[in-house]
């Protein structure tokens, strides 16, 4: 040790901890660099074969460039995670505001139902990959698109030709949209609009219209690519899972549970799903609901708690204090502090479920109030507002619909006059005689 340590051992404690804090910095510096990297790699165009599919997002453009690189990779992440779970083989490459997917799969259907199901993608194109575009090869390509689609056009048009015995001689309208989204092509969007449309009009006696047009031929420049697609398909939107933390999700046999879990995963929320099991029936419908909703989620976690004999005997010890009415209430209040305690253990920072105001009878807003106020942890309620028709149909565009309604199956405890106003006071006084009489029937088994 030298003299200044030995007259200074504090100051020689903070340059240490200096020195150990710039290295961090530099390590987490260097890890995302490799993650920018390799998600920034250059694309692979030597095989003719692979399949392309441009991904366009919404809010995450919005956020600040530090976070919306965040956000990108882990869209990105999650994409290969699903496709992966389906074994179906991806590479997804960051590029300016967009992702792109490249497979060597032929049959690309289900890889666009399964990006049509990622949260964060507002839309997406099977496209055509120019390497180091020049005008010529956007021609070359643009016309090859629009002869797919006059093929498609007209091979439809004949089938309605020979099933309705008439002739279509309408005349085929286009239009070219160009996006020069980086500056280093020489052209302008307008230039080549009119370079590709003059050409590709003539060629194939094509008319003009800019507004609703028979096809439409979209070209995005950047400066080492260019992208020429004539389709957009829907995704989903939102933000990406792992976004906006975890959510403990009370998930039933229904409808409305599953429909609020997506609403969550939407929301970029990553899913715990928490099932009391009533019945084999149920739970079998849970887990079939379960594989759906990993589409969503590909990091989703099941849990299932034995809840059968829980709820009958807070059904017979209702009615034996003559408050049968309230059995909902503290059945729902009972199910909070269960998923409390997992959602604790798997540091999720909100309960959720499928509650819709005034649906049933323990969805009151006085119920929901006393229901609430047995757990510290907030409780998020994602179709609060909604009626059955939206949510049914919700439900029927994530593919959870058929499955809660395939069996309907009727909870064994709900009581023939449901209380609608509960008062907190109430049900506290209630509840500890509940606590006594438990206490003192343990105290007999002891004995």
């Amino acid at each position: 040790m030298d003299s200044n340590t030995q007259k200074n051992p504090e100051e020689h404690v903070k340059q240490v901890e200096q020195i150990n804090q710039v290295k961090k910095q530099s390590t987490r510096q260097e890890i995302k660099k490799q993650q920018i990297d390799e998600l920034n790699k250059k694309i692979d165009n030597n095989d003719l074969n692979l399949n392309y599919f441009i991904l366009r997002y919404g809010e995450i453009g919005t956020k600040s460039r530090q976070t919306m690189h965040r956000f990108e990779r882990l869209l990105a992440k999650n994409i290969k995670s699903v496709c992966e779970m389906h074994n179906f083989k991806v590479n997804v490459y960051l590029l300016h505001t967009r992702l792109l997917v490249a497979t060597e799969e032929q049959n690309t259907d289900k890889l666009k139902d399964l990006l049509a199901r990622t949260p964060g993608i507002v839309s997406f194109s099977p496209c055509t990959v120019i390497m180091e575009p020049t005008i010529e090869k956007i021609k070359e390509k643009a016309f090859e698109e629009v002869e797919k689609r006059l093929n498609d056009k007209n091979n439809n048009n004949n089938k309605n030709n020979n099933n309705k015995n008439n002739n279509n001689t309408k005349e085929t309208t286009f239009r070219i949209k160009t996006q020069r989204m980086q500056k280093k092509f020489p052209m302008n969007s307008l230039e080549v609009n009119m370079a590709v449309g003059g050409e590709m009009g003539g060629k194939y006696n094509l008319k003009v219209d800019l507004v609703s047009p028979d096809i439409s031929i979209d070209i995005e420049l950047l400066n080492d690519y260019s992208f020429i697609f004539s389709e957009r398909f829907e995704g989903i939107g939102g933000l990406p899972v792992g976004t906006q933390g975890k959510v403990l999700v009370l998930t039933s046999d229904g409808i409305d549970s599953p429909v609020s879990a997506f609403m969550m995963a939407k929301r970029g929320c990553k899913l715990v799903l928490l099932h009391m099991k009533t019945s084999e029936e149920g739970s079998e419908k849970v887990q079939k609901l379960v594989e759906i909703l990993k589409d969503y989620d590909p990091s989703l976690k099941y849990i299932e708690v034995d809840f059968k004999e829980t709820l009958g005997d807070i059904k017979d010890n209702l009615i034996e204090l003559k408050k049968e009415k309230y059995t909902c209430v503290f059945c729902k209040r009972k199910m909070l502090k269960i998923a409390e305690k997992f959602a604790y253990k798997y540091k999720c920072d909100a309960v959720v479920n499928g509650d819709n105001m005034g649906q049933v009878a323990s969805q009151t807003l006085k119920n929901l109030r006393v229901i609430s106020s047995c757990t510290n942890l907030q409780v998020l309620r994602p179709l609060i507002g909604f009626d059955k028709v939206e949510i049914m149909r919700l439900a029927d565009k994530i593919g959870t619909l058929k499955i809660s309604t395939s069996k309907e199956l009727h909870c064994f405890a709900v009581p023939k006059f449901p209380a609608t106003d509960a008062r907190e006071n109430e049900i506290n006084n209630i509840e500890e005689l509940l606590l006594k009489k438990e206490s003192e029937q343990k105290e007999q088994e002891e004995n």
